[in-house]
Order: structure tokens, then sequence, then C-alpha cells
């Protein structure tokens, strides 16, 4: 049986928690458009939803639309020519036309991660009868080269790909795999020929027996040097938080650049400058490459961290209050669930959640109609707060009662703990804790914020 049914069944004990699967509503990615960044995709704890304003509005697609559920949060890839992919339990999907993932040609191949640039489109097979990394030059119509990287095993498990910025035939792959020991092996590939094939990279420097809760993965390329990366580890000494490492000799070695006992968002900016962000531990920025840092005193709580070609840094923020770890406590939010800033010290809101128009709007026989409009919409309505109608008449749909977050002060229960399907948002009570280790393979993290 794949491993996957026995994570399904761990997801779906989970889903009852809290919200409709176990999470408050948080924001997880932030991804535009190739070349055409008015088009604007989100995922969310509940769901998809879509600019194709450059954030003025926002439509939304629920889980069912897209093809997954439970705790896992997509890895999605947007296109300069519009196409946008996601990793779902079912295999990898591309949605065309505004409104249907269908299955690609693999069926349902399990997916971990996906990257894509200009033309070229990659993503890593984590099944247990593949363990490839496939290539495509035409942005996903045809994949005709296919790889194994060297020394990577079945059930090896990809966390992130990443084209160099200044030189795109540079790809970085990570991942990790459990030994004969059940031991977490860090693993770390490279790509001169972008993504035809991979050698791997050295780890010196990194965590040698890394926490069986660490995961690796790639979270920054210099803008200008594609020998200088940085990766993300999670439990590196085996207590809550991330380290970032960098390397300046293209993976050779590593050295330790900063840790936080706290999920660190990470982002190299197109200037050089690197960005810190946390959700409970305050924001930084360096302008040497790490060597200094200095306090964001005005940032948000950050969940995910992106710049667009318009050198605006977007973040993931926290929409409403949330109640501390120990429930005495209301935590403020930023009463945004996304933002963004062109200074780092002025912050504008992108999207409140009650603010969202209503549901992506599609032909009847489409699960985004049937399901996310016709069933899923109203109660999102009523939870979120959101004050358009969408186009639906909720009280025909018998959905009534006041909303319970309208005002940004929504005090949401506690949540599971980041792991392999979690953006991380809140703190897990001792049964979903218990649960989430126990999904322990599938650990899944946004692969570059």
């Amino acid at each position: 049986m794949r491993r996957f049914a026995l994570a399904g069944l761990l997801i779906a004990a989970l889903a009852p928690l809290v919200f409709a699967n176990g999470r408050p509503p948080g924001t997880s990615t932030i991804h535009f458009q190739e070349g055409h960044e008015q088009n604007v995709v989100a995922g969310m704890t509940f769901g998809l939803v879509i600019s194709h304003d450059g954030g003025t509005t926002w439509h939304w697609m629920c889980e069912t639309a897209v093809g997954y559920g439970g705790l896992w949060d997509p890895d999605y890839t947007y296109l300069q020519g519009g196409t946008l992919f996601a990793t779902t339990f079912s295999g990898l999907k591309s949605m065309t036309d505004g409104c249907t993932f269908n299955s690609t040609t693999f069926g349902n191949l399990f997916v971990s991660t996906d990257e894509g640039r200009g033309s070229a489109f990659l993503f890593g097979a984590a099944d247990p009868s593949d363990d490839k990394v496939y290539k495509s030059s035409n942005e996903g119509s045809t994949f005709p080269t296919s790889t194994t990287p060297a020394g990577a095993l079945v059930n090896d498990w990809y966390t992130s790909l990443m084209f160099a910025p200044s030189d795109p035939t540079k790809v970085y792959l990570a991942g990790y795999r459990f030994n004969s020991s059940n031991q977490k092996i860090l693993l770390l590939y490279k790509s001169i020929d972008g993504g035809g094939t991979f050698t791997a990279m050295g780890q010196t420097g990194l965590p040698t027996t890394p926490a069986s809760s660490s995961a690796i993965d790639i979270v920054g390329i210099d803008p200008t040097n594609p020998s200088i990366l940085y990766v993300r580890v999670t439990y590196a000494n085996g207590s809550l938080g991330d380290t970032i490492y960098k390397s300046t000799n293209a993976g050779q070695s590593w050295t330790t650049l900063r840790s936080k006992a706290d999920t660190i968002s990470f982002l190299v900016r197109s200037n050089g400058d690197l960005v810190i962000g946390t959700r409970s531990l305050g924001a930084e920025v360096s302008n040497n490459g790490g060597t200094s840092w200095t306090p964001l005193n005005s940032a948000p709580k950050i969940n995910c961290l992106v710049e667009n070609a318009a050198h605006e840094v977007w973040a993931c923020t926290q929409n409403y209050d949330v109640m501390s770890g120990s429930g005495s406590d209301t935590i403020p939010g930023d009463g945004f669930g996304i933002m963004k800033s062109t200074n780092l010290t002025t912050w504008t809101g992108v999207l409140k959640y009650q603010d969202i128009q209503g549901p992506v709007m599609c032909a009847a026989g489409t699960p985004q109609h049937d399901t996310c409009a016709q069933m899923n919409w109203c109660g999102l309505r009523m939870q979120l707060g959101i004050t358009a109608t969408g186009g639906i008449d909720c009280s025909a749909v018998g959905v009534d009662g006041a909303p319970d977050g309208g005002s940004g002060t929504h005090v949401p229960p506690t949540t599971p703990p980041k792991g392999c399907c979690d953006t991380g948002v809140g703190s897990a009570p001792p049964l979903a804790m218990g649960l989430v280790v126990g999904v322990g393979l599938l650990r899944r993290r946004r692969k570059s914020s």
C-alpha cells in the first residue's frame, strides 16, 4: 500500500479539529504569472484565491476544485503561458482555462515539488515507483527528459527545486530520506544543464544527524551569482525552529547564517538584500549578505515572502487575531492575509479575507461550480465574514447565522504544528501532534519562502 494512504487516514483524523481541515484561515504561498504579474494566485488553508488585477480583487476556488484536501498545501507553479500546475495526492494537475485542474499525462504519479522558468518546467516525483526529475521545455506540454539524481533512491522525498535567477542552466534540488535505521538523511543536488542531470552537492557544515522531523529546502539564490545559495533546515539542532545556511561555492560547503525558534520565511531580493520573516519573532533585513541584520520593527506576522518584477515584497500575513498557544491571550492579527511593501518599512494590505468577491464562476459540471460555488461558498462566506455575495443567494442554500470572523478579530482554536502538510499557523493539541509525528515521511514545506 502506498505510504500516502496512511497519511490520508491521519489527515482525516485531524480534519474535525478546527475550521474545515484542522487549521485556522491562513495564507501559505503567493505566486505571480511570469511576465504577466497582474495575475496572482495565493494558496490558502481553505483553497486557492486568484486575482487578475494585481491584487485589487480576489476570487476563490475550493480544495475540491484543485484536487486535494486535509492539511496538504499544493506546490503551485504559474507559468508564463498561463498554465497553473498544482501537486496533489492524485498526481500533478494543471489548469489552463481558469476553471478546471485536469490530470496530466502522468496520471496518479505522486509529485512533491515543481518549478518553472520561462518555457522550462521541472517536477520531482516522490512515488514508491519513481524517483525521477522530469523536464519540459514547452511549458509542460511534453516531458522528453527525465533523470534520477545521482544517488537518489525510490521513496526519496523532494522538497524544493529552484532555478538560479542569473543562469537558468543552474538548478538546485533539495529533499530527504529515511535510512534503514529510520534516521533522517538530508539530500542536496545541483544541475548545470537546466535540470537534465543532477549530481550530489556537499553538506559540510550542515547537520550530520538531523532530527526525524527535520526537512531541508532551497530558499534563495543570489540574483547575480548562481554559486551563492541558501537552504533552510527545520529542527536543525533538534529543537523547535529553523536555521538558514549559506553556501558561496555552489553547495560544496555551508555556514550557519541565522537561526530562529520559529518558522523562517526567507527572501533574496533582486538587489541582493536578504529578508527573514517570522510569525512571532519579528523580521530582519541584511544588506551585506548576512553579516549583520537590522530589525524591521513595523513588519507584519510573516508566513511567506516573495518579490515580484516591480520589486514589491509580498508577504503571507495574519488576517485575524489568534489565540495564543496557552489559550490565555490573544495575539493581534495584521488585518490582512496578504500585505506588500517596497521599502520594508511601510506595509500595505493587499488581501483581506472578508473582501473576497466570490467564487470563481465556472460552467455547471465542473467541481468549481458544483461543489465550490453551489455547496461550499456560503459556508466559507459565513466563516470568514465575507461581505460580498458572489452572486449567490445563501439564504436559499440554508446557511445562516452570524459570521465568526467579520471584524478582523476572529479567534480560532489552536491547530496542528507545521509538518507534512501544514503551513504551521498556530500550535497543536497533544492528539494532533502525535498524529502529525506519525505522518513522518509526508512532511511538506513551502519551497521558497
